[in-house]
């Protein structure tokens, strides 16, 4: 049976939806570890007792629960305390490592399983199915991969949606609501690629409008805006 358009966006859709959940997931992990490793900080990096070094400074002596030096004792790594909570920290670098792996594997899906299938579909050269946030996306992933993260002016100037978000030659740093705007333009963009698919020039809703797009199996979808509206269009006349 052969394809249809909708249904290669509606998979797509659906990959876009569910790295949304992963990574709320992730952030609420890294979330849970710095809250966890503070409090226990406060515990067992109190005070135990005092006393007076030569030259007449305090000197503290720390306690801690776990002894390394026990055979029992696993080791994940070893990393000073105030590291760790920073690398959890909101915006950390665990947050930065995720949100970077997200841009390579949302771009890498699109270019080599979703595009490849929609010019087949619409009979046309790959490059001709466009998409100026998934053209951002390919930017940030070879700074990602090849710039060490880095992003030059070169690069910078390439950029037509997420301009605003970077800084020629620092990190490529992608806040929270920064990664969720990704999230929202991909969506939109696949809202467009949809309404030109079923040949719909007269929408109710824009598909800069969109900020959540599903659709299901029978190609009918459902659409709800930034503003808050909502609006279904069951699926097209397949005859």
């Amino acid at each position: 049976m052969r394809e249809l358009a909708d249904q290669v966006i509606r998979q797509y859709i659906d990959f876009v939806n569910t790295q949304v959940g992963v990574y709320m997931d992730a952030l609420a992990g890294f979330a849970g570890h710095y809250t966890r490793t503070e409090i226990k900080m406060q515990r067992i990096l109190k005070k135990e007792k005092t006393r007076l070094s030569d030259e007449g400074h305090p000197v503290f002596v720390y306690a801690q629960y776990e002894d390394p030096s026990q055979h029992k004792f696993i080791h994940n790594r070893i990393i000073r305390a105030k590291d760790y909570l920073s690398n959890n920290a909101p915006g950390g670098s665990n947050e930065q490592q995720h949100s970077h792996a997200m841009i390579v594997f949302l771009f890498a899906y699109w270019e080599y399983e979703i595009r490849p299938r929609l010019a087949v579909l619409k009979n046309c050269e790959l490059n001709e199915i466009k998409s100026d946030i998934m053209g951002d996306l390919r930017v940030l992933r070879n700074v990602i991969l090849h710039s060490k993260g880095i992003i030059r002016n070169d690069k910078f100037n390439e950029l037509k949606m997420l301009k605003d978000m970077f800084v020629v030659d620092e990190p490529v740093h992608v806040s929270y609501l920064g990664m969720h705007r990704i999230f929202v333009l991909i969506k939109q963009d696949c809202a467009r690629m949809l309404f030109e698919w079923i040949g719909e020039t007269n929408m109710p809703v824009q598909p800069e409008e969109v900020s959540e797009i599903s659709i299901d199996e029978k190609g009918s979808f459902f659409v709800t805006t930034n503003s808050g509206k909502t609006f279904r269009r069951e699926a097209p006349n397949r005859n």
